[in-house]
């Protein structure tokens, strides 16, 4: 009984709004066509190929489920067969629906993909992504040439330099390695995760180590909650300040750019001390972390503060201090409160339009409830509030470690399991955090030790979709800007062929 009161008292809006969900689809959904459960904190909709555009006119046009956004659509590879797994949401929350539908050939996929497109945005990449040759463009920029977007292709379609039309290609980060995971038990994969963020590799490690830790109902010691926390931040500042980098750079301000890349240094000196590595840090694990982190440490990276904060501060008045910066930065690439919400954006990119939703405020997102800090968000929607917001996510981070490890226990920093123990029944889970670029989101399926289905649903999907629009009418000299707003992340777009 107190358990209820507890759960109902503190449930945040969407887990109130999950709960609605779940009992309005189950009275639709003939149970003899489809499969209801719960994954994570979202609901899991598995049916036959057949039934799909039946649904999804439901979920679509359903007023009281008002499921009207389509975040992700990608494909993951089961004990053989291939599956299409799409992530709909109805609005800025990270509750959603995952529909979850088998097809065998591309033909099966294209129905199923044409129904889609009946009733909801495609996000781009698409599930199946056409590569770029495929298409006639006016200009095609390979994406190592472009700050922004690393490891895309683009295409643009132009009239007297002014763009009609952009398509980004997802076809060079494709691997040949489908069921990467293949052979692995659960607790191999962590070392894995990190590639799926090259900016801030910890937060994959987090997600899915929090998403087996939710299946076995595990509390994670608090000294291990405050390290992570701690060392996500950090991560969080570096991603963010190689995203100011490149932008001073390609504006032409060298001064600022090379002392934000000195002070990405010296903090990635500080992730290394405690990690041992700097772009695939290994340190989250189920249960906690991989290291204690001694005193000595904490209080280095604790005296680090005061000087970064300062030398930041000073590149933050130079670039505002450029007027004809600011005036286009302003102007660029509007994306309006509506819109941002409708495209499925998500993190910066959605705060910077007006929402001022962050997962790290939910109930139960570690222990983030013990430290006061606040939310930036604008209203303005452009590429300089989008990276406004960074800059005070910046301070905000700085002021998130701080208090941090002042209110740091004693205590150990793994609850320590015997891994080879585990022995899940055959499940699906998800499990999100928020990570420097929005949303991050992992869906797996598990059975026994073994991973038997994987995939990325991250913020960044959404962003090159939206990025596709928001280049339509501008010119080629605004391209890298725009995309470098957005903060796009290839490792999230990694897709197994």
């Amino acid at each position: 009984m107190f358990e209820s009161i507890e759960s109902n008292i503190y449930s945040s809006p969407g887990g109130i709004y999950i709960e609605r969900l779940d009992k309005s689809l189950r009275q639709f959904l003939d149970p003899e066509k489809g499969k209801i459960s719960r994954a994570g904190k979202d609901i899991l909709v598995e049916i036959d190929r057949d039934q799909v555009e039946a649904v999804l006119k439901e979920l679509s046009q359903n007023p009281e489920l008002s499921l009207n956004i389509l975040k992700n659509a990608r494909i993951i590879w089961e004990h053989g067969k291939s599956y299409l797994v799409c992530e709909i949401t109805a609005g800025e929350y990270d509750n959603a629906v995952i529909l979850k539908t088998g097809f065998s050939g591309n033909t099966s996929l294209d129905a199923i993909t044409g129904s889609i497109s009946k009733y909801y945005r495609t996000p781009a990449p698409n599930a199946i992504q056409e590569d770029i040759q495929e298409r006639k463009y006016d200009l095609e920029l390979p994406g190592y040439m472009l700050a922004g977007l690393a490891g895309f292709d683009l295409g643009l379609s132009l009239d007297e330099g002014i763009i009609e039309s952009a398509f980004i290609s997802t076809a060079p980060l494709k691997t040949l390695r489908r069921d990467f995971f293949k052979g692995l038990e659960i607790d191999q994969l962590i070392s894995y995760m990190g590639r799926f963020d090259h900016n801030a590799g910890i937060f994959p490690e987090l997600a899915f180590c929090r998403g087996i830790e939710s299946l076995l109902h595990m509390e994670v010691p608090r000294r291990a909650e405050y390290l992570r926390i701690i060392m996500s931040e950090l991560f969080r500042i570096t991603s963010h300040l190689g995203l100011f980098s490149r932008l001073s750079e390609m504006v032409g301000h060298d001064m600022a750019a090379n002392i934000l890349m000195i002070q990405r240094e010296n903090l990635l000196g500080l992730i290394e001390l405690v990690t041992g590595a700097r772009v695939i840090p290994n340190f989250i694990r189920i249960g906690g972390v991989s290291s204690r982190v001694g005193s000595d440490v904490l209080k280095k990276i604790k005296r680090a503060a005061a000087p970064f904060i300062k030398e930041f501060s000073r590149v933050e008045k130079m670039l505002m201090a450029d007027f004809a910066l600011i005036e286009k930065l302003k102007g660029l690439g509007i994306i309006g409160r509506e819109q941002a919400a409708a495209w499925g954006l998500t993190g910066p990119n959605l705060r910077a339009s007006g929402p001022r939703y962050d997962l790290r405020k939910e109930p139960g997102h570690g222990v983030y409830s013990d430290i006061h800090f606040t939310i930036p968000y604008a209203r303005g929607g452009s590429c300089l509030e989008r990276i406004d917001i960074r800059i005070k996510e910046i301070y905000q981070s700085a002021r998130i470690i701080g208090q941090a490890i002042n209110k740091i226990p004693a205590g150990p920093a793994i609850k320590r399991i015997n891994l080879a123990h585990l022995d899940f029944e055959p499940c699906y889970f998800t499990s999100s955090v928020e990570c420097p670029h929005g949303l991050f989101k992992i869906f797996a399926g598990v059975e026994g030790r073994m991973i038997k289905a994987f995939t990325i649903m991250g913020p960044s999907v959404p962003a090159i979709s939206a990025a596709e629009k928001l280049l339509e009418k501008n010119t080629v000299d605004d391209i890298e800007v725009i995309l470098t707003s957005l903060d796009i992340s290839g490792g999230e777009v990694l897709d197994y062929v």
